[in-house]
């Protein structure tokens, strides 16, 4: 089967491996259950102190990793302090120090509370202290449902059932024992999947929109079609020293008012997709879709029309607009060999095109595109179940880290609100704050979020695959988050 693409850091959950989805070789405290609470994997209890300052988990008893060494809540203390001092993807900036307290209890302490660290203990998975290294990620111990037996760099990656695997509750779907003892994961490009699956090599694949239409007239194959909050849209850079032109509000404002999103949905993606509005659509902490999103074109055209003129940028000989001699143009970058991507980036520049705007869509690797994310719009993909992703995307705090806050966003009351939401003393408690948040960024328009995709899959139709949760965006493989309910129903 394909699932996507091969991990650059290896399995291992200190560089990102399982940050979205189940790492399938390892295991967190918690995982997300089908409505989004969370249940316990390695933990049977977690409370926060009255102070919100301090997580205190407990794991459950005879834990041990595939090759038989205890799992305890040394290797816990052990994986959350090495996430802390900055080796990995995590934010853990705000845990001050991490404690083992007995054999299976472990405390957390915050430096400021923050509701959203529930978040981390479903997103770190655990590694053993006693053997893991620098080649960790090469041949990874865990305690999840699989453990590696081979991996073929650029070809393939063969897991075996994990014997010493021991769920946390065999009753529940998402715990069980998984069915299949050995899986073998292909690593292939688009084009590559599409001409296996033309010829019957696959039992599983994700697929590409503009190949699914194709393959399912030849009826071989099941198409399973999963909900996401996996969304694509494009980041501006906010500081008039970086881009003078994508600084300015009504340029932002008018771009993003004449994006047909349904086009791009029905046009570009065949309908597997729905449009976005921010980063987290129809999620608790998700954003509102603006007044004018029910306005046909020639509406929306005229009100862009006016923002743009009322700004100083007017219509030059050939319609580009212009200001005090400068155009109204700027590339916009996104990642070479993804046609998504690269279709709803050309789409967007003949859009805007029409409110004479200049757009010029340009196809790169992210080393190059982290060069000069800073000053130029690049086609982004995010999309967690976590709220705290908000935070990492226009938290002023996190300007310039990483591919996070790229356009340098900052505003306040953003991050006031941002802030009452971390202090929260519940999640339910903080949805209210992290609304109130998006409100203002709808203001500001910091992103253009485009569309929120469909996760499609080609399944032989022997293959079911249960009841597939919400998946975040595709980094990690997330058809395997219910992999335990996964069964082959033919004899």
């Amino acid at each position: 089967m394909v699932l996507g693409a091969e991990p650059d850091g290896g399995f291992d959950p200190i560089l990102g491996w399982g940050r979205y989805n189940n790492p399938l070789i390892q295991s967190a405290l918690l995982r997300r259950a089908g409505g989004g609470e969370f249940i316990g994997d390695l933990a049977s209890d977690w409370t926060l102190s009255p102070d919100r300052l301090k997580w205190t988990v407990t794991l459950r008893p005879n834990l041990v990793f595939s090759d038989g060494s205890p799992l305890n809540a040394e290797d816990v203390a052990f994986t959350f302090e090495l996430a802390r001092k900055g080796a990995g993807m995590q934010d853990l900036s705000n845990l001050a120090w991490v404690e083992q307290k007995s054999e299976l209890q472990v405390e957390f302490t915050l430096k400021q509370a923050d509701i959203g660290f529930i978040d981390t203990l479903a997103e770190l998975a655990i590694v053993p202290s006693d053997s893991y290294g620098p080649d960790y990620g090469q041949h990874p111990i865990g305690s999840g449902p699989y453990k590696m037996r081979r991996w073929d760099k650029g070809q393939q990656l063969i897991l075996e059932a994990n014997p010493r695997y021991q769920s946390a509750d065999p009753d529940n779907p998402l715990l069980k024992k998984p069915f299949f003892d050995k899986l073998v994961i292909v690593f292939a490009d688009e084009d590559s999947r599409f001409a296996m699956l033309r010829t019957g090599q696959l039992q599983l694949s994700a697929l590409a929109p503009r190949y699914a239409d194709a393959l399912m007239e030849q009826g071989n194959y099941r198409l399973w079609s999963q909900t996401s909050v996996d969304n694509r849209g494009i980041a501006w850079p906010m500081r008039a020293e970086d881009n003078p032109v994508t600084s300015e509000l009504a340029v932002r404002q008018a771009f993003d008012m004449v994006i047909d999103r349904q086009q791009l949905v029905d046009g570009l993606l065949g309908g597997y997709a729905r449009p976005a509005w921010s980063i987290a659509d129809d999620l608790p902490w998700g954003g509102a879709v603006p007044g004018w999103a029910d306005w046909d074109l020639k509406q929306r055209l005229l009100k862009a029309s006016e923002l743009l003129a009322n700004a100083g940028w007017l219509p030059g000989a050939d319609g580009i607009r212009e200001k005090n001699g400068r155009r109204l143009t700027f590339p916009l970058y996104y990642l070479a060999g993804d046609s998504i991507r690269e279709q709803l980036a050309l789409a967007s520049a003949q859009m805007a095109r029409m409110a004479g705007f200049e757009v010029e869509p340009k196809a790169d690797s992210w080393e190059n595109i982290y060069r000069v994310m800073h000053q130029a719009p690049v086609l982004f993909g995010f999309g967690s179940l976590s709220a705290n992703e908000m935070a990492l995307i226009y938290d002023s705090r996190n300007a310039g880290k990483g591919y996070f806050n790229s356009g340098y966003y900052q505003n306040p009351l953003v991050d006031k609100a941002l802030e009452k939401a971390r202090e929260a003393d519940s999640v339910d408690s903080a949805i209210a704050f992290w609304q109130q948040a998006q409100q203002q960024i709808s203001q500001d328009v910091p992103w253009s979020w485009l569309v929120n995709l469909q996760h499609l899959y080609a399944a032989n139709p022997c293959l079911y695959l249960g009841q597939p949760l919400v998946e975040p965006h595709g980094h990690g493989w997330p058809i395997t988050n219910n992999i335990n309910q996964w069964r082959w129903q033919c004899p």
